[in-house]
């Protein structure tokens, strides 16, 4: 096909998704979509979609359109600027995955709607797993890092909906895919930048498409990418900690005052020798949480604790509790209170061995790089979310976080 008409056939879909899908359509129109034969197939940088001629050639029209969505979801995902602390192949498969779902998705809701012209077909190659429809990529790569322990080829499944690490199943061996996602290493500001700019962009779709009236199908990943940033863990503590010194309820009782929190507290009650109840803080020992960012966090957590007279507690913890350091009363002994273990991970464990110690924590704090799979409903009971604080030390995002607490992020000092 000549380049004018593959060019001319792009514009074309853009068009007809403006008026079927004005959402999408928007999105289209404000991203450049530029021609670049030194790419093999067709690749982003978060801030332009690049395609190859000669591929695109090779693809029939509903496969080229299915290809352009594929970039598309990368681009508004911000895909590209988030590799930081992650393996850039393994993230690459990752989210080619999960978008990929999507543009199933997409395809389906066109194919159901009969829109004349603009319909999305797989092409022949490419990453296609089963996986839940609100999948995040962040929690998908945890699950393809854990199967590819080695830099050297590439172990699939073909099914990460039934995923489970405890039964026996194989994944594929298979070669790494052309990357399609070029990383970029953004500064805060660049970062900062790039993601109000993206907001603003879809702000603007989401109002064409509400205009027009017209349905859309928006993917589980942008809602969470876009959703408003947390509270600092550090503000978060304070805030339950003088609640509970203010307040003469009982524990029992709920405090209700930060339910535009997401977060519910107790009542507060005391120890016999008038000190609040202990806090204990869950850290992942994985490996993944550089030690100056465990130090960072503990030696923080720990003047919280002693500026509220609580009694401070610390558990480390990978595929069970490993190391237990109770009562921590001066600074010194936070820095010497080490893991000594280093394993997979399973938040799990955290729950069992709080159940079987009979802990009842004033607040637990679990420190955790995000990959620890899906809680156990019944075992996440021995720490309430209503008292539970998760700091994240990454930028992921997981529906799961919100089963185990109050979700905030990792701040390491300069």
């Amino acid at each position: 096909m000549p380049e004018h008409d593959i060019e001319d056939e792009l514009r074309t879909f853009r068009t007809k998704m403006l008026i079927a899908r004005p959402f999408y359509g928007d999105v289209l129109l404000k991203i450049p979509i530029v021609r670049d034969d030194t790419v093999s197939t067709a690749c982003t940088d978060g801030r332009v979609i690049r395609w190859s001629q000669p591929f695109f050639e090779g693809l029939n029209e509903s496969q080229r359109h299915y290809v352009l969505m594929h970039e598309v979801f990368h681009t508004i995902l911000m895909h590209p600027s988030r590799t930081r602390g992650k393996k850039p192949k393994l993230w690459n498969v990752a989210t080619d995955i999960v978008v990929n779902n999507m543009c199933d998705a997409l395809a389906r809701d066109l194919y159901k709607a009969g829109e004349p012209g603009i319909q999305m077909a797989r092409p022949k190659s490419g990453l296609f797993s089963v996986i839940e429809p609100a999948e995040t990529a962040d929690n998908l790569y945890g699950r393809i890092l854990a199967d590819n322990p080695h830099p050297y080829g590439l172990r699939i499944r073909a099914n990460y909906k039934t995923y489970a690490p405890q039964k026996d199943k194989t994944p594929v061996d298979m070669p790494f895919p052309d990357a399609d996602l070029i990383p970029v290493e953004l500064t805060p500001e660049e970062a900062e930048a790039l993601e109000s700019a993206m907001r603003n962009l879809l702000k603007e779709a989401g109002t064409h498409m509400r205009g027009m009236g017209a349905s859309c199908f928006v993917p589980r990943e942008l809602q969470l990418v876009l959703q408003a940033k947390p509270l600092d863990w550090k503000t978060l503590l304070r805030a339950f900690l003088s609640e509970a010194q203010s307040d003469e309820t009982s524990y029992a009782t709920p405090e209700r005052k930060y339910l535009h929190m997401g977060l519910i507290l107790p009542g507060h009650s005391m120890t016999d020798d008038g000190e609040l109840e202990s806090v204990w803080a869950f850290v992942d020992s994985s490996g993944s949480i550089s030690e100056k960012e465990m130090n960072d966090f503990l030696t923080q957590l720990y003047h919280i604790v002693r500026e509220f007279h609580c009694e401070m507690n610390i558990a480390y913890w990978d595929t069970s509790v490993t190391d237990v350091y109770r009562r921590i009363h001066r600074e010194k002994d936070v820095l010497t209170a080490k893991p000594k273990h280093s394993g997979g991970t399973d938040i799990n464990c955290v729950y069992r061995w709080a159940a079987e110690n009979k802990l009842r924590p004033w607040v637990s704090v679990i420190l955790t790089d995000g990959y620890f799979g899906r809680p156990d409903a019944q075992l996440s009971k021995a720490l309430p979310k209503r008292n539970t604080i998760l700091v994240i030390s990454n930028e992921s995002q997981n529906p799961v976080y919100d089963q185990v607490g109050k979700v905030t992020r990792l701040t390491v000092t300069k």
